[in-house]
């Protein structure tokens, strides 16, 4: 039997045993009161803590078994591996290591400049590259995270239609595996992934386009001149559009299709009649007026900007050939850093967007009724009524996206295995590596670093923590 089992044989006989005692000296039970007595038995601590301590010393007896079990596996870790950060040697027993105090410290900080890792030793070389990996992932991730959790809470909190049904869609990547989500991205990213043949598809299908003519580039841009002047004239006398100007419209739209030549896509010709019926299927809704007719003139000439863009892609984005590339393994580009953050916000927002959605249910409707009886603009009733109600859930998402933040280690080492090169290289994957996959762990390294991270964590906490403290008493 193992030292764990022995020990809640041990609770559980002293429960029973000491219970039955107690009970039975302090009360009388006949036989009949047998479900009595095993209620009471089961109760016994409760009764017995408001006898020892009184009632209001109850809840603290009450949380006394959490906080032994939270001590034993959260407190006593911190604490010795506080204790290893000051010890050697590769043995991971406690009484076999030697105290050597400071040096391990000493090892990471033997830097001639603190700002550039590669001039440290190989210790402080590791640590400080994760280090500034990680505080430039936190600058970046932590306000694009609480910024989107909140555009997306207050979205959901609208009365939109599938409300419950967005909402759990973003709540859906908080459930999955790290595993599960770095296998998604890689089959996304990879050479021969989802995107780059998502890509190649588009730039293929985008090039057809813009050989459909030779348009002078000259005369493209002097017609989307012509076109939203045009359009701004037909659209700007009252409700329905000016049919005299949209008669000019129609006739400019008949050329373009023309020269777009859209039908030879199918290999077919007919472009100039496309292009006749569609002006005279304009002119036709204009003159029925209604709110169908601007909808109808607004899609023209949306589509007139996409032939003409069309027309010139080639020329005023030239692609080339599109060549698959690796986003997470791409040196000096700055894509893995990038999908990096993505993946991360992708997968936890969710999370945080829960948490801001209570605070903004919490917040009352009585408010915003007021506000709009006083003809407040939307913008404005954010700014001063939902943003300052919001600030201590807020607060908690920002603290809780910055620890977060800065203990990234699952995704990181599954998609880029903090490459390349050491460009996502963070500060937990140092230290997993210093004690577990190294040929020669160093556990007091690896203590000393994640002491280091612990006291850096607890500065940006308690550091934005006033900072929110003093906004609230301005």
């Amino acid at each position: 039997m193992t030292l764990a089992s022995s020990l809640m044989l041990g609770l559980l006989l002293a429960w029973i045993g000491g219970g039955a005692i107690w009970l039975l000296t302090t009360r009388r039970y006949r036989v009949t009161q047998t479900g009595r007595f095993a209620m009471d038995l089961l109760g016994f601590p409760v009764e017995l803590a408001q006898s020892l301590f009184g009632r209001g010393g109850v809840p603290y007896a009450l949380l006394l078994p959490n906080m032994l079990i939270f001590g034993l596996f959260t407190f006593s870790p911190m604490i010795l591996n506080f204790y290893v950060s000051f010890t050697g040697g590769s043995s991971i027993i406690l009484f076999d290591r030697p105290w050597i105090g400071l040096e391990k410290y000493a090892e990471i900080f033997t830097c001639e400049d603190y700002l550039v890792p590669k001039t440290c030793s190989n210790a402080g070389y590791n640590f400080f590259t994760g280090l500034y990996n990680t505080l430039w992932f936190v600058a970046i991730q932590v306000p694009i995270m609480c910024g989107v959790a909140l555009l997306t809470a207050l979205v959901v909190n609208r009365n939109i239609k599938g409300r419950g049904f967005w909402r759990a869609m973003f709540f859906y990547p908080v459930m999955l595996s790290p595993v599960v989500i770095a296998n998604i991205w890689n089959w996304v990213l990879n050479r021969k992934g989802v995107l780059n043949s998502t890509l190649g598809e588009l730039q293929g299908g985008l090039n057809a386009l813009a050989g459909l003519t030779g348009f002078d580039m000259m005369a493209t841009i002097l017609l989307a001149v012509i076109l939203i002047v045009v359009t701004e004239r037909a659209l700007r006398s009252g409700q329905e559009p000016s049919l005299a100007w949209t008669t000019v419209f129609a006739v400019i739209f008949a050329l373009l299709v023309t020269w777009a030549n859209p039908m030879s896509l199918i290999e077919m010709g007919g472009s100039f009649w496309l292009g006749c019926v569609l002006a005279l299927g304009l002119l036709w809704v204009v003159a029925q007026g209604g709110r169908t007719a601007r909808i109808t003139l607004l899609v023209a000439a949306a589509l007139s900007a996409v032939m003409l863009l069309s027309i010139q892609f080639s020329t005023v984005f030239d692609m080339g050939r599109y060549r698959p590339n690796n986003w997470l393994v791409t040196p000096n580009t700055g894509w893995p850093f990038f999908w990096l953050v993505f993946v991360f916000c992708w997968s936890h927002m969710g999370f945080y967007m829960l948490i801001l959605l209570a605070g903004l249910q919490a917040i009352p409707r009585d408010l915003y009724e007021a506000a709009k009886m006083d003809s407040t603009k939307p913008f404005r009733a954010f700014r001063k009524i939902t943003l300052p109600l919001v600030m201590p859930t807020l607060t908690v998402v920002i603290v809780l996206s910055l620890i977060r933040s800065f203990q990234i280690f699952d995704e990181v080492y599954l998609l880029t295995g903090g490459g390349p090169g050491r460009e996502t290289y963070m500060i937990v994957q140092n230290i997993y590596e210093v004690a577990f996959t190294n040929s020669q762990p160093d556990y007091g390294e690896a203590a000393a670093g994640s002491v280091l991270m612990a006291v850096i964590i607890a500065v940006f906490t308690f550091f934005q923590l006033w900072i929110t403290r003093r906004q609230s008493e301005l």
